[in-house]
């Protein structure tokens, strides 16, 4: 009887871990397999090197190389898809927006506006990871996806800890946020989260949309602005619908295989 390569099936078990999401970390890798980082850091130094795996230059995780992902439909968004989307909603809009894909336990920015954001704001934001419950691409994303894939969200940030891990645990505050949510048709980001100013010295305040794909949310789109320079009218008749229609159009434009 042939018997199986253990390290062939270990690497495997890593790429399809890698596949299943926009881009993995280390530790994700690492409480996902069961793997020590050690064997972890060598499967993945082999698959850079073959060509499977690219690492972000930032060092936020690690995802499939382009040159791989074999024509398939694609589930994950594309440059050459959100920058024509971007622009147009940039022009819709005045205030900033951010792209952001589940990424383990928590969310990922993977384009944004804020470059030319009318106020000062991170715009070196590209890569970074709100958290699930704080933020409004968190909050939109827990509140529209599956309740499975929900109850691993809730699961993992328990087993994480943390604020996270006991936020989620208050069963009647997650509940609320998550109905307020899905009736607005919008998540709203917690006042005061990350702390971050303005040119006017006003924290920022944020609100993000799903962007759904064959019943899946596959990402959430936000938009930002100091705090109280927005109306609930303006939120509702202006921005909302801003961002719903450019989540329309990433929709329907990843329907075709790029």
């Amino acid at each position: 009887m042939v018997k199986s390569i253990q390290s062939l099936q270990r690497g495997l078990h890593v790429l399809d871990l890698i596949k299943s999401r926009s881009a993995v970390t280390l530790t994700d890798l690492h409480h996902d397999s069961g793997l020590s980082k050690a064997t972890l850091l060598r499967i993945l130094q082999t698959l850079q090197e073959s060509g499977w795996v690219t690492r972000d230059p930032k060092g936020f995780g690690y995802s499939i190389a382009s040159t791989r992902k074999l024509g398939h439909q694609t589930s994950t968004l594309e440059d050459d898809v959100i920058s024509p989307v971007m622009a147009s909603l940039h022009k819709a809009l005045s205030w900033p927006s951010d792209i952001a894909v589940r990424d383990g336990l928590s969310m990922k920015i993977i384009e944004s506006t804020r470059s030319s954001a009318p106020f000062v704001l991170n715009r070196d934001a590209v890569g970074y990871r709100p958290a699930f419950l704080y933020s409004a691409v968190g909050r939109t994303y827990l509140a529209f996806c599956s309740e499975s894939e929900r109850d691993d969200i809730v699961n993992g940030l328990k087993n994480k800890g943390g604020k996270e891990g006991r936020l989620v645990s208050d069963k009647q505050w997650f509940n609320k946020t998550m109905r307020d949510t899905v009736t607005n048709g919008y998540g709203q980001r917690e006042p005061g989260y990350w702390g971050v100013a303005s040119t006017e010295g006003r924290k920022i305040e944020a609100i993000a949309v799903p962007v759904i794909q064959k019943g899946k949310v596959i990402a959430c789109l936000s938009a930002a602005w100091p705090e109280n320079s927005v109306s609930l009218d303006e939120i509702r008749n202006s921005i909302v619908p801003n961002l719903m229609d450019a989540a329309r159009s990433l929709s329907e434009k990843l329907k075709s295989p790029i």
